[in-house]
């Protein structure tokens, strides 16, 4: 008698999520029923549907380029509009993948030329209509404007120059009845938002949703559903079922989201649909499982110590498991266990003092959703509080507590606020909102910090590195400086989703009358922002620091070009705990130095 089929494991309509599965391979010619089923609208997609259409009633030939970077969905809604608005679509000629020529004794920039020698400026003499639409990396579309085929195809260059599409800045994008060219910049779109009451994500959080929300067209909820509530004799000690659940609360779709947006923000992290759609994977399913058949992973789950349960549990998945991915490696260094607070030491007491560990959790810790874990902890005192054996797992217990104070605590708390990143995130929002009376204090902040960068005598005064690197004798000219701001139309919207994820900032010498483009200014990132936030508390930057901010030691030696040392040097001494003052002087008038000590 043939053995009947197990039903279908959780973690194997999981494994769907994976970059390494056949569903993360995008094509335009293909649009399968679970991506229609994943499919997420985002404003881009929008944006350039509008496009499209406008293009398609166009009496004109019209090339559409769809620019962006490797990985951010470019394909994806391409193939997407493929299949939901076929009429529209095969209009017009689709390109994808400019990076590889179709012939192998062509190039890709000779096959571009080839496959759009329409939009070639001869070609776009003549009458006839062609209309097209071209994904393209950013690199990929600058190498072909500037090659010898792209000699062929000036306007478009002139085109490409005039919106900035190469360029770090938000241009308008909006349908341009005169021009045969159109485009529009993924990379101008984030997986997150900015507010002015902080930045959200509803991409990312919808994405979840389709993974866990209780809806009859949704293949992990069925699974979920009919194998884990009824089927599965392992279900009651199954991580994966209960990594589910967690993230199915929407408090904790809310934290994790939070949680990447601070690492996209904090860490520079790139991140495409398909690696976000692999770290939600990660977060639900262990490694351990990664190569079993659904009968061993039941029989693995079975086996499972309560400290092996602990490892693989979402909490832990998030935060401990640097390995798994770039992604993962860079959430970890969020970790809130990373975070000291004056409540978090209270805890923590509590951990070294209190015999019944699970009280604590009790008290803290929202356990509707992990009652398994809580029975565990409440029956295995003496496992966990062993001095010899059960140490390690108490402290791995310690781990756990603070990671799920962050996610599901009985009552909210601001143990893990970041004020400098929120004050940041603030600050991105009015600057690319070009709100500039709400950037005042930041323009202070920054000025500030320019003085103080090298040692400082007071807000006016910047130190002049002369000669070898020492610490005996110090140099410094008055430098006056202000900032340059030019207003441009406030933009009224209270959600922004296209936006630089950094701001320039400029400053102009008191003293000093330039052209606009003179003026000194520097683009300002949260790493740098978190450096001169410390320098201004009275931290001094290493050798490293400057290193890796060298363009912010560039923007302060233009900006010394415009002090006042050809009139007045100050120099300081240090002997021993006390400093002494000189002052050199210029007599402009009688055409004389003088030199003498400060009182």
């Amino acid at each position: 008698m043939l053995e009947e089929k197990a039903p279908t494991c959780l973690v194997t309509i999981l494994k769907k999520c994976k970059q390494s599965s056949r569903e993360a391979v995008e094509n335009i010619q293909s649009f399968s029923p679970f991506k229609r089923y994943m499919h997420v609208e985002r404003t881009v997609e929008k944006e350039l549907k509008e496009l499209i259409e406008q293009a398609f009633q166009s009496p004109s030939s019209q090339l559409i380029l769809v620019c962006g970077g490797v990985g951010d969905g470019k394909s994806h809604i391409l193939s997407y509009f493929k299949d939901k608005y076929p009429d529209i679509i095969q209009a017009f000629y689709l390109h994808n993948d400019a990076t590889e020529s179709f012939e192998p004794q062509k190039t890709s920039i000779q096959t571009l030329a080839e496959r759009f020698k329409e939009f070639s400026d001869e070609m776009l003499s003549s009458n006839e209509v062609k209309k097209a639409l071209l994904a393209i990396n950013l690199g990929t579309l600058n190498n072909f404007i500037d090659s010898e085929e792209g000699k062929a195809f000036s306007r478009l260059k002139k085109y490409v120059e005039e919106k900035k599409i190469l360029e770090s800045v938000i241009v308008d994008n909006s349908f341009d009845p005169d021009s045969p060219f159109q485009f529009i910049n993924f990379s101008d779109y984030h997986m997150f938002q900015l507010t002015e009451d902080g930045p959200k994500s509803d991409y990312m959080k919808k994405l979840m949703q389709k993974i866990t929300e209780d809806k009859p067209d949704n293949p992990f909820h069925e699974v979920y559903r009919t194998n884990c509530l009824s089927n599965c004799p392992a279900a009651e000690q199954c991580p994966v079922k209960h990594n589910y659940e967690l993230l199915s609360l929407e408090a904790v779709q809310d934290k994790v989201t939070s949680v990447l947006i601070q690492t996209i923000v904090k860490e520079k992290l790139i991140i495409s649909t398909r690696g976000l759609l692999n770290f939600y994977h990660d977060l639900l399913v262990s490694p351990r499982f990664e190569s079993m058949g659904d009968l061993q992973i039941r029989d693995e789950i079975e086996k499972l110590s309560f400290e092996e349960y602990v490892d693989q549990l979402l909490p832990m998945l998030l935060f401990s498991k640097p390995e798994i991915s770039p992604i993962m490696q860079a959430v970890h260094r969020q970790s809130p266990t990373r975070i000291r607070s004056e409540e978090l030491d209270e805890r923590y007491v509590e951990f070294r003092t209190k015999e019944n560990i699970y009280s604590i959790f009790q008290e803290h810790i929202d356990l509707d959703q992990l009652a398994y874990l809580g029975r565990k902890i409440s029956q295995s005192p003496y496992e966990i509080n062993d001095e010899r054996d059960g140490k390690p797992f108490k402290q791995k217990l310690v781990q756990l507590f603070t990671i799920l104070y962050l996610l599901v605590p009985k009552q909210e708390h601001g143990c893990y606020v970041d004020i400098r990143y929120d004050q940041f995130m603030k600050y991105l929002f009015f600057w690319n909102a070009k709100k500039v009376t709400n950037l005042r204090e930041l323009y202070g902040e920054v000025r500030d910090a320019t003085y103080k960068w090298d040692g400082h005598v007071n807000n006016s005064y910047t130190n002049l590195r002369i000669g070898k690197a020492q610490t005996q004798y110090q140099t410094f000219q008055e430098l006056q400086i202000k900032p340059f701001i030019q207003k441009d139309k406030e933009i009224t919207e209270s959600v922004l989703d296209k936006f630089l994820q950094s701001m320039t900032l400029y400053f102009k010498p008191e003293k000093a009358v330039l052209d606009t483009e003179q003026y000194p200014g520097i683009e300002l990132d949260y790493s740098l922002y978190s450096l001169l936030s410390k320098i201004r508390e009275g931290y001094r930057p290493n050798k490293n620091d400057k290193l890796q901010f060298i363009k912010f030691v560039e923007f302060i030696n233009k900006l010394n070009r415009f002090g006042e040392q050809h009139k007045e040097l100050l120099f300081e001494e240090r002997q021993g705990a006390k400093k002494v003052k000189y002052v050199l002087q210029y007599d402009e008038s009688f055409d004389r130095y003088s030199f003498k000590m400060e009182m």
